[in-house]
């Protein structure tokens, strides 16, 4: 499973998420169906399964999201590939996010349906 983590704590960016994450072929996305994310997480996030569905924990280990269920957290996208024409090329944004995170975004995470990636921000653990 591709779980994208950042160099970096949290990112300085305000915009608010609320929805669900959710894994589908093998990558962890955020959003809803044609216009899913591709979401970044902080340094020292990870990921474990309970219950058959993902996990995701902050660095000191709390959870802070489930699969399926609602979430908040803050941040904002970092690529966006639509619309087409008034974005910049999908390669060139993809090369500068290689770039900062040391790593590229496997193609298969990365398909017509995706909008773009998201750099998460702040976000709260849930209450158990």
């Amino acid at each position: 499973m591709f779980f994208a983590t950042s160099p970096n704590g949290p990112s300085g960016l305000l915009a608010l998420y609320r929805g669900s994450l959710f894994v589908k072929d093998g990558c962890v996305f955020i959003g809803r169906p044609g216009d899913y994310s591709v979401p970044i997480w902080p340094k020292g996030f990870t990921t474990d399964t309970a219950f058959n569905h993902l996990v995701v924990r902050d660095a000191d280990g709390a959870t802070v999201a489930r699969e399926g269920e609602a979430f908040e957290m803050g941040g904002g996208f970092t690529v966006e590939f639509r619309p087409k024409g008034k974005v910049e090329p999908r390669e060139r944004q993809l090369q500068r996010l290689s770039s900062w995170l040391g790593y590229a975004i496997p193609d298969s995470c990365l398909r017509d349906d995706v909008y773009g990636v998201w750099v998460v921000g702040e976000i709260a653990p849930l209450a158990s």
